[in-house]
């Protein structure tokens, strides 16, 4: 008895070696034979762009940049809503859109509002264009660190509006000269160098 116990134990023992076996065959089969399916899959996210054109000098032509792609892009998600860590495509946080928007267009930023305001080159408020990030104070009382950052949208005589995903009404433009935001504005970084 002992025997057949044995025997089955062995025999089981090597129906699953030829199952795994067989499973890793399969497998090895179907990454080779669908490489480029996976690699399709598996690549990040394509650059948007809105106007199909080829070449730069095609762009310029038309007044198409990159800070134009990239605002315009930034402008459809509005009314997305807030919701802390939240990195998109259905909910953001300050820092979670601007990553986002920068991602589609193939720029990394840093995953914090705080790591944000030390990226790119500081700039002067008054020299801000569309796509520089604005950094601002936490809207805590008593907080005296960064706590928000936004996105250009334009600067017209001095007046600039920014798009950021705001804790109470989401994804939405804004001014800067607004007090709740002139009061906690930190600085400008510059991360295009166009």
């Amino acid at each position: 008895m002992e025997l057949i116990k044995v025997i089955i134990r062995d025999k089981l023992f090597y129906v699953v070696l030829v199952i795994i076996a067989a499973v890793s065959s399969a497998m090895n089969f179907n990454e080779s034979n669908n490489a480029d399916l996976l690699a399709e899959y598996y690549q990040s996210e394509k650059v948007i762009d809105t106007l199909d054109i080829e070449s730069e000098e095609e762009k310029q032509v038309l007044g198409m940049t990159l800070r134009d792609s990239l605002v315009q892009y930034a402008m459809t998600l509005q009314g997305r809503p807030y919701k802390y860590a939240g990195k998109g495509p259905e909910v953001f946080d300050c820092s979670g859109f601007t990553c986002y928007v920068y991602k589609r267009f193939n720029v990394q930023l840093p995953a914090s509002s705080t790591l944000q305001s030390k990226f790119g080159a500081e700039t002067a408020t008054k020299d801000v264009q569309k796509g520089d990030l604005l950094i601002f104070k936490s809207p805590t009382t008593g907080v005296n660190r960064v706590g928000h950052v936004g996105l250009v949208v334009s600067n017209a005589n001095g007046k600039i509006n920014f798009i950021h995903s705001s804790t109470r009404r989401g994804v939405i433009v804004d001014s800067l000269n607004h007090k709740h935001y002139k009061a906690r504005y930190l600085g400008a970084r510059r991360v295009l160098t166009d």
